[in-house]
């Protein structure tokens, strides 16, 4: 009995799991995903529907002769919470399971805020966020972390612009909110959203650049999967050496990446303090002074330096820059591209298509989300028969 209970459990994941990177599909698709029986995914996707997860309509493929395949496609009843906090604010947002932000407020605050203020902030947003939707279910909370985190996702080890170290944040926001509460790496979670929604949907090598305000991200695909490391510290591309006479870094090193190149020295080259993407893009594109342009080509050179460096480390098909690298990939497309012209790749195949994130800025909230679907995804059933009544957004000391 409990072997056939644990097949369904599995077969149920299965079945959610497509119609959660798909956000729909027709039962014909499914059953030939699976292969499993037409029958045993009808049952499958009856049980989704009955507990309010999956939804069916009437679609126009068909699968043979007869009525059309059903299409299954998500109810947006079940939510999940996500969590950028950086130096600038905290961003929260509301997130369904087909990766897709359905709400979201941004707090700003004067300076770094600290792990307690951060989680205030959250469970204040989050209540006013859930407030407009009664009819949903918060299933969980996550935060997407500017910095390293531990691989159990509960622990912040060392977030070096937030000046957290060895914060137990997952807890805090279960403190504060009343849900459960997880932490992961900012730019790996932006990653798996491509991988799931946009651009690396169908790559199998992929390394990605996140620029914030908090500092450089990055994360690589390596053979289909994401890397982690012993410790969950792979992939840390912002501390490749860019320049032998540059400053020392908090890890020791000299030169790194995020020493040089960061939100906080586009933005004070151009004059302006803490700013939106679009503002600071606006900046960089608009002013033509040599003074700037020699600036920006010496960003641009840096960046080269570090693509240059990760494709001969990764060997990548794809590599996406995201955030503040956006603003360098279109004003220095031609010279970044370059980094991989000519012989500079030796033996690798051809170069790495360059390109942005197709879910913007989204893609950290919308990573941190499929962390926090984890349990309804793993147990769809189990999880929807031990919440049926919804997690109050505000169940912890929000107010306190």
């Amino acid at each position: 009995m409990q072997g056939r209970d644990d097949v369904r459990r599995r077969n149920l994941a299965t079945v959610l799991g497509i119609v959660h990177r798909r956000r729909r599909a027709s039962r014909a698709e499914i059953t030939q995903r699976t292969g499993l029986s037409r029958s045993s995914v009808g049952t499958l996707v009856a049980d989704l529907e009955q507990a309010g997860i999956v939804t069916q309509s009437v679609g126009e493929e068909r699968s043979g002769v007869g009525r059309p395949s059903p299409t299954v496609s998500l109810t947006g009843r079940y939510l999940a919470a996500a969590v950028n906090p950086d130096v600038t604010g905290v961003r929260v947002a509301l997130v369904d399971l087909g990766g897709r932000v359905v709400d979201q407020q941004f707090h700003a605050t004067r300076e770094a805020p600290t792990p307690h203020e951060a989680a205030h902030l959250t469970a204040t947003a989050l209540a006013d966020l859930s407030q407009g939707r009664p009819g949903s279910t918060v299933v969980g909370i996550c935060a997407a972390i500017p910095g390293r985190v531990d691989k159990t996702g509960t622990t912040v080890r060392f977030a070096p612009h937030l000046r957290w170290a060895d914060v137990g944040f997952g807890a805090l926001l279960s403190e504060y909110t009343g849900l459960t509460g997880r932490v992961a790496f900012d730019a790996k979670v932006g990653l798996r959203a491509e991988t799931l929604w946009g651009r690396a949907q169908t790559a199998r090598d992929v390394v990605s650049f996140y620029g914030g305000p908090g500092g450089i991200g990055a994360a690589a695909l390596v053979d289909g999967r994401l890397i982690d490391g012993s410790a969950g510290g792979a992939a840390r591309l912002g501390h490749l050496m860019v320049a032998t006479d540059g400053p020392t870094c908090v890890c020791g090193n000299i030169g790194c990446l995020t020493t040089l190149v960061s939100h906080h020295h586009l933005a004070a080259a151009y004059g302006l303090g803490q700013v939106s993407l679009a503002e600071l893009r606006a900046a960089v594109l608009r002013e033509t002074a040599p003074a700037l342009r020699s600036f920006l080509d010496r960003q641009v050179g840096y960046l080269a330096t570090a693509l240059r460096m990760s494709a001969w480390a990764y060997d990548p098909e794809l590599i996406m820059l995201g955030g503040f690298f956006e603003i360098l990939l279109e004003a220095g497309r031609e010279t970044l591209e370059s980094a991989f012209s000519g012989g500079t790749l030796g033996p690798l195949g051809g170069p790495p298509a360059l390109t942005v994130p197709a879910l913007g800025a989204d893609q950290l909230l919308a990573g941190a989300a499929t962390e926090a679907f984890s349990p309804l995804l793993h147990d769809p059933l189990g999880f929807t028969q031990t919440h049926q009544e919804q997690v109050p957004a505000s169940g912890g000391r929000a107010g306190g």
